[in-house]
């Protein structure tokens, strides 16, 4: 189950995580190579307003994360921002793969923009492609377990978003 949670972030705060990462993508970083030019992980964020308001975001997810499912969480690890340019895409996945060591249990994705082409969030469904284009300023949250789920190819313009990760406590 997928709740999309309106105006979720103030727009002037999505301004500045977007001016941020404008003046700062030097700092990407990811040991994964087709995320090394789209993530700045909080760790390598210099800017103390930048990493309260993330701080306050996931906070903010945590609480509609708790109330929707009925639950108490904590963040899974450090927040980051997230810039998709021209031609980056994600191929269907699940959040949660054990194997892999990701034992999240909540995943979120907070829009900061919606001044792009393409880069749909895209779930199956009852084994059926639903296609999301979401709002700025907007979240999405959903059980990183249920549902592949990926991004379709940007066509013009950079889009930008906060993933973030949860889990049970």
């Amino acid at each position: 189950m997928k709740h999309i949670i309106s105006n979720f972030v103030d727009p002037e705060d999505a301004k500045s995580f977007i001016t941020f990462f404008e003046n700062n993508d030097l700092l990407c970083s990811d040991p994964r190579d087709f995320h090394k030019e789209r993530n700045l992980h909080y760790k390598d964020i210099t800017d103390k307003k930048i990493k309260t308001l993330l701080i306050y975001y996931a906070h903010k997810n945590k609480f509609f994360i708790d109330h929707y499912f009925k639950t108490k969480t904590d963040l899974w690890n450090d927040m980051r921002l997230c810039r998709w340019k021209v031609g980056h895409s994600m191929p269907l996945h699940m959040d949660r793969q054990p194997e892999l060591n990701d034992t999240m249990d909540f995943s979120s994705l907070i829009y900061l923009n919606d001044n792009y082409s393409g880069g749909e969030l895209r779930f199956i469904e009852n084994k059926k492609e639903v296609n999301y284009k979401m709002e700025s300023l907007s979240c999405i949250i959903f059980p990183s377990d249920e549902g592949m789920h990926g991004v379709k190819e940007i066509k013009k313009g950079e889009r930008y978003t906060i993933p973030s990760w949860y889990k049970k406590n």
